[in-house]
């Protein structure tokens, strides 16, 4: 299907409408099979979708008569790891090709989860912290982080499934949002261990350490808040692999979600102490 679509738009530009027909593919295909180019189509001035320049490289490689199969093949891997600074940091901030290599299969994607969730509570018990959705605050009871953290989980994986099914009528697949949402925590779990290493640990820090610019709450605020919102790209990234549906629309709810539940805390009077 995703040959057929290269191979189609390397003609001429099609629009929404015309791409469907041609394909003779539902909506909800059709959207997963173009989040999947997202680097090798995109969409012109008229809305009408076409070949990036990576895409019409892929297309010279499968159309090159003077290559082996074997060649082609090599030739494409070469030509997509080129990269581009921009594709690097949405794929770190919004990382769709991660997560569906993490979560190819059932067992890989439980696997992950478990794995993530070991490296969370680490963090978490080193930084003497508990985790309470996209906020955190000190504790010295291991119970009481690993509490939070399996709520917290929980209950942004459950948002994140309701939400897709009543606004998008998509069904989701739960394994994929339990792992992605933990992978949604562990920016912000390492931001807390880094917070705590720098102010707890300054006392013993070597003479001229650079802790001025922490120095200020204004400052941790605004790092904090960077960090929420990487965490909410990675949950967008992860409601798209599980529904099909476009990531520029789950991002949306993602960030619907994130700011519900900062202010959740805000009227519980919850702080980063």
């Amino acid at each position: 299907m995703r040959k057929g679509i290269v191979e189609l738009l390397a003609k001429r530009p099609l629009s929404w409408k015309e791409l469907s027909t041609e394909l003779g593919v539902r909506t909800g295909s059709l959207y997963h099979h173009l989040d999947t180019l997202e680097r090798i189509v995109s969409r012109d001035p008229e809305r009408r979708y076409t070949l990036t320049r990576l895409g019409q490289e892929i297309y010279a490689e499968l159309n090159d008569e003077k290559k082996t199969p074997a060649q082609s093949m090599q030739g494409i891997e070469k030509a997509i790891k080129k990269g581009t600074f921009a594709g690097l940091a949405r794929e770190i901030f919004v990382p769709r090709g991660l997560i569906v290599s993490l979560t190819s299969t059932r067992a890989r994607g439980i696997a992950t989860l478990a794995a993530v969730s070991a490296l969370i509570l680490g963090l978490l018990l080193v930084s003497g912290n508990d985790l309470v959705l996209f906020s955190f605050s000190p504790t010295s009871d291991v119970l009481l982080s690993a509490s939070t953290y399996a709520v917290s989980l929980a209950a942004l994986a459950a948002t994140a499934y309701v939400a897709l099914a009543v606004v998008f009528k998509q069904r989701a697949d739960v394994v994929t949002l339990l792992t992605s949402t933990a992978l949604s925590f562990l920016p912000l779990c390492l931001f807390g261990a880094a917070v705590h290493a720098l102010f707890i640990d300054a006392p013993s820090a070597p003479a001229g350490f650079p802790l001025s610019v922490f120095a200020g709450s204004t400052a941790v605020t605004v790092m904090l808040a960077f960090f929420q919102a990487w965490g909410a790209g990675v949950v967008g990234a992860g409601m798209s692999v599980a529904s099909g549906l476009r990531v520029e629309k789950t991002l949306v709810v993602s960030l619907f979600i994130l700011y519900a539940t900062l202010l959740i805390i805000i009227i519980q009077g919850g702080r980063l102490a």
